[in-house]
């Protein structure tokens, strides 16, 4: 199982583009090549990041190979892009991420 780190810095005005082409290019990655998930975030310095969750390594540079009929929502998510970084797989160390429920938010004050 492993983690990849994604960096991007995004042209200005492009960002509706960019969140529905990596939706697409996400949910294309779960349901046929073994991506277990992924979140999207925008940091207060403008940089989206995102972390995908893959059953192997092998899995995603399959995925990452692969030209389909997806490839319009690839093509979304790349004219959206100013910048990009190289991505970082990461294997799990230690795991102590809390899954909760968004429907049920838990309060802690």
């Amino acid at each position: 199982m492993i983690y990849v780190l994604f960096r991007w810095e995004l042209k200005p005005g492009s960002e509706q583009s960019f969140k529905e082409g990596w939706t697409e290019i996400i949910h294309r990655n779960i349901e046929k090549y073994g991506a277990l998930g992924s979140r999207l975030h925008k940091t207060k310095d403008n940089q989206w990041i995102s972390y995908s969750h893959w059953i192997s390594e092998e899995h995603f540079n399959h995925a990452r190979n692969l030209h389909d009929q997806h490839e319009e929502a690839r093509v979304k998510m790349i004219n959206a892009i100013a910048k990009a970084y190289p991505p970082i797989v990461m294997v799990p160390v230690l795991d102590n991420m809390v899954v909760t429920d968004p429907a049920q938010p838990q309060l802690y004050l």
